[in-house]
């Protein structure tokens, strides 16, 4: 073969599908909005209740009342009634990658008082959205690199 014939293109096809796929799911990893930790919690009815608060604890400490922590600004307001209850999402962005942590729930009620929920949840909180935002550009960025050498060597 001689050298000014043109290059096959169908070689380097599967950097070109490469190089998209890592568009594609960066530009997903830019628009979605992915929590460093979701809650979620069901109640069979609600009598009474206001609304709810979340409380979290970093899991390597004591489990002292006063040391938990309210993570959310506002009252979770109450969805449910007396006959049925709700489901309830809430996110929580501000944590530590990788650590562990305890959460609660608080239902309080619209007379004042207020009830612990008796369960605890430990979680391991994951990567927090500003970082997704960044690795939705890099892997833009690893696609546009990919699919610029790619045409390189086509010409």
């Amino acid at each position: 073969m001689s050298s000014d014939q043109p290059k096959q293109p169908g070689f380097h096809n599967w950097q070109a599908i490469l190089a998209l796929t890592l568009c594609v799911v960066g530009c997903v990893l830019l628009i979605v909005d992915v929590p460093a930790v979701v809650l979620s919690w069901d109640t069979a009815s609600e009598v009474g209740t206001a609304g709810f608060n979340v409380f979290r604890l970093p899991a390597w400490d004591a489990a002292a009342a006063e040391d938990w922590v309210k993570v959310n600004d506002e009252l979770i307001p109450s969805a449910g009634d007396e006959m049925v209850g709700a489901a309830y999402r809430f996110e929580d962005d501000d944590l530590a990658l990788g650590r562990k942590y305890r959460y609660r729930v608080e239902e309080v009620e619209w007379d004042g008082g207020s009830t612990w929920y008796p369960d605890e949840v430990v979680v391991r909180a994951g990567f927090p959205s500003r970082w997704t935002k960044i690795e939705g550009v890099g892997l833009i960025l690893l696609g546009v690199v990919l699919l610029w050498r790619r045409q390189d060597k086509l010409e």
